[in-house]
């Protein structure tokens, strides 16, 4: 298995393999670099030599289009997605397994995974078939969500290519409103350079006003005002979330994974760590990683009784919030807004 690094580089090269399988849990990297393989596998005729498998194919209806003859004298690459060689039967699997130990001379099949979930350290299929396309001469590559860093940097160089300049700095404040969705991010980013002029800086102030935010994002800001004391925006913000049809319970839950982060981050201080240190620790994904810094900065005024007081709020009003949602629809809001004061009370009170 090649990093991708190594893959964006033969790739450029022009150093094309006969055999790609692309998995990972980033469906719009693996898309991506499937795209790119087509682009350098067949730069001319593509209407003729390029095919496009959904993932209700068969293996032989894959196998007819990478063993046919090319009318235009030059190579044919197939991209197949999704081809589900979890699920099929056995003897399926091995013919699959065949078909990629002995290749086409030329022609190029690329298999790879945007939608459909390949557990790569656990599947014996996975790992047969990853022995199978390395026997033909393949390559395997696992594409994996990028870091915040990583991340802030390609919304950077994308913004780049259309003339306008993103700061560093503006680029990670946009992955904390808009998420870590690659697919995502790339869409909001040409929002933004649609709304700007060439040669311009995006503003913070211009993510806030044309991206869109999660929901997670939402609650943040829901999170953020409390900790501020700011009490009619706690509830403005509340408000816009069900109208929008966010139910409490997810409110209710972002709410507490917020306090849970301050909580850990907290505990991880008091020990002698650094925030960054527990991302490892409790299983942050590395795109994740910030909400811990976050959590740092915006738990740094309460103390710990404080915390251990809002946390048990929470916990009590965990049942309620779901018990009325499921009774009758958003009135588990009722319970949400209860609990909201209750956390302005101890924010603002130390707790007594």
């Amino acid at each position: 298995m090649i990093e991708e690094h190594d893959l964006k580089a033969t790739i450029s090269r022009g150093s094309i393999k006969p055999i790609y399988l692309l998995v990972g849990n980033d469906p719009y990297l693996t898309k991506h670099y499937a795209n790119l393989i087509a682009k350098k596998s067949v730069p001319q005729n593509p209407d003729f030599n390029l095919f496009t498998m959904q993932e209700n194919c068969s293996l032989q209806d894959i196998y007819d289009r990478y063993f046919q003859f090319s009318f235009t004298g030059e190579r044919i690459c197939v991209l197949a997605s999704n081809f589900d060689f979890e699920s099929c039967p056995i003897s399926t699997f091995k013919d699959l397994q065949a078909l990629v130990e002995s290749p086409h001379d030329c022609n190029i099949l690329v298999l790879y995974y945007d939608v459909l979930s390949i557990n790569t350290k656990k599947s014996d299929r996975f790992k047969k078939l990853m022995k199978s396309v390395e026997k033909g001469g393949g390559v395997v590559c696992e594409l994996n969500h990028k870091t915040e860093a990583e991340l802030a940097k390609m919304l950077s160089a994308s913004a780049a290519k259309r003339l306008r300049k993103l700061d560093l700095s503006v680029a990670k404040y946009m992955i904390s409103v808009c998420g870590t969705d690659l697919n995502i991010l790339i869409n909001e980013v040409e929002k933004l350079c649609s709304f700007t002029e060439e040669n311009a800086v995006i503003e913070k102030e211009t993510v806030d006003l044309i991206c869109v935010k999660t929901v997670e994002a939402s609650v943040y800001d829901i999170s953020r005002f409390l900790l501020q004391g700011k009490a009619e925006k706690v509830y403005h913000s509340l408000n816009n979330l069900l109208a929008e049809g966010v139910l409490p319970v997810e409110i209710h839950a972002l709410i507490a994974s917020a306090y849970v982060d301050i909580f850990r981050v907290k505990a991880a201080i008091d020990a002698g760590k650094k925030p960054e240190s527990i991302a490892t620790d409790f299983g942050y994904p590395p795109q994740r990683a910030f909400v811990l810094n976050n959590a740092a900065r915006d738990g740094r005024y309460l103390n710990q009784k404080q915390i251990s007081d809002i946390l048990k709020e929470i916990f009590k009003s965990d049942e309620m919030v779901k018990n009325n949602t499921k009774l009758s629809g958003n009135s588990g809001a009722t319970a949400l807004e209860i609990l909201i004061t209750k956390i302005l009370k101890i924010t603002a009170g130390g707790g007594k």
